[in-house]
């Protein structure tokens, strides 16, 4: 038996995340608009104008769409933010040596890349893998929880937390940022309903 289910965010973290990404591309306009006002026009003025605004436009299109979305195969902001990153790094690049404009090229390749559903990196550090050995629950690059079924007694999931039962006490992790956890409480009950019934017929098979 081997399962992997791939973790969603929750909407309230995705928001958070986009305010985040959407700071930047404010600063931009603003830079752009403030400059132009000014009287200093230059290419620079358009490039911060251009790049604000199609991320912010774009950036309050995926706000309104988060609450009713399933995952598209094209992700549009995702796509429009690493076109506008590329285009800054364009901006900023000199002839010479290694520079911050190879890492900026680098990230927009991988957003573009994320964005048109060829890669997805993110699946890699979200995810719960389920096996007749146990499961491994990975909700972030740095968050990371493994148990082997041997060390489960019981587990359920409450209000955006995951509680497990060991014969050393209770174990709480939060899931508050992830939207899945319907799916993840029902493939955990069953797999660990599943191996304990199967320890229990070996058990019985036993020679007295």
């Amino acid at each position: 038996m081997r399962r992997v289910i791939k973790l969603e965010l929750s909407a309230n973290r995705k928001k958070i995340l986009l305010i985040n990404d959407l700071v930047p591309a404010v600063v931009l306009l603003i830079t752009g608009v403030n400059s132009l006002t000014a009287g200093t026009v230059n290419s620079l003025t358009f490039i911060n104008l251009l790049s604000g605004g199609l991320v912010v436009i774009f950036g309050l299109r995926e706000w309104h769409s988060l609450k009713r979305r399933e995952r598209q195969k094209i992700e549009w902001y995702d796509l429009v933010s690493g076109i506008v990153l590329m285009l800054n790094a364009a901006t900023m690049y000199k002839p010479g040596g290694f520079q911050p404009a190879h890492l900026y090229f680098t990230a927009s390749v991988i957003i573009i890349l994320k964005a048109l559903s060829i890669i997805e990196p993110i699946s890699l550090f979200r995810r719960l893998t389920i096996s007749n050995i146990g499961f491994t629950l990975k909700t972030g690059p740095f968050s990371w929880y493994h148990f082997s079924w041997d060390e489960v007694v019981n587990l359920d999931i409450r209000d955006h937390v995951l509680n497990i039962t060991t014969p050393k006490g209770q174990r709480r992790i939060s899931l508050k940022k992830i939207a899945d956890t319907e799916e993840m409480n029902s493939a955990l009950t069953s797999s660990l309903r599943m191996i304990q019934s199967a320890t229990m017929r070996d058990s019985s098979s036993l020679p007295a």
